[in-house]
């Protein structure tokens, strides 16, 4: 039986904005991404992930905000290569929803995957 791995459950591409463009334009393009649209990636200046956010915050910031204003500046990661279960417990010890497989070769480090952790608790849900 093969154990299910991060990789085998991530989403591939991460929406990302600038962030200072205005929460309302970003919550918009989220909405119309639909299920790929839970979260966002904000580059600075220099094309550098600088924080992430969700569509759920966007939405409830005022809509001429700067996304830079309701941004989370750490960014959760797990590598695509660890069991789900195990990136599950980190994720529910740690208290995120989301994690990320993060890309800074070649490069300016930018978010490649995003994991949600309802997804993995699926996972060890789901008979083997």
């Amino acid at each position: 039986m093969r154990t299910l791995l991060v990789r085998d459950v991530m989403t591939i591409g991460v929406p990302t904005c600038r962030a200072t463009e205005t929460c309302c334009a970003v919550a918009a393009r989220l909405t119309a991404e639909g299920a790929r649209g839970e979260v966002v990636v904000a580059l600075d200046e220099g094309g550098q992930a600088c924080g992430w956010t969700t569509r759920r915050a966007l939405l409830a910031a005022r809509p001429s905000r700067p996304v830079s204003a309701v941004l989370d500046e750490h960014i959760p990661e797990v590598p695509p290569d660890i069991p789900a279960a195990a990136a599950a417990q980190l994720m529910r010890e740690r208290g995120h929803e989301y994690a990320f497989l993060m890309h800074a070769w070649p490069g300016p480090s930018r978010a490649a995957a995003v994991v949600t952790r309802q997804a993995l608790d699926q996972c060890e849900l789901a008979p083997q």
